[in-house]
């Protein structure tokens, strides 16, 4: 996946690089919710994060689909 904040890559991750398995945290979280699809498990983020701006245009891509865009206002 990636983020890009005004056309310009400012984070990069793969879901390879996390210290705990995607699937070892979706079977510990079924232990307290029922997940369902289109539901978003918020895990972290790579190296990159910062301050947004008003104005400020984001898109997020996972394996290079856009599934995110939006403007900050």
């Amino acid at each position: 996946f990636h983020l890009l904040i005004n056309g310009k890559m400012i984070q990069q991750g793969n879901t390879g690089d996390m210290l705990t398995p995607f699937d070892e945290l979706i079977a510990h979280i079924s232990k307290y919710f029922t997940l369902k699809t289109g539901d978003l498990i918020y895990t972290g983020t790579p190296e990159g994060v910062g301050p947004v701006q008003i104005g400020d245009k984001l898109e997020a891509y996972i394996e290079g689909e856009k599934m995110l865009e939006f403007e900050v206002k």
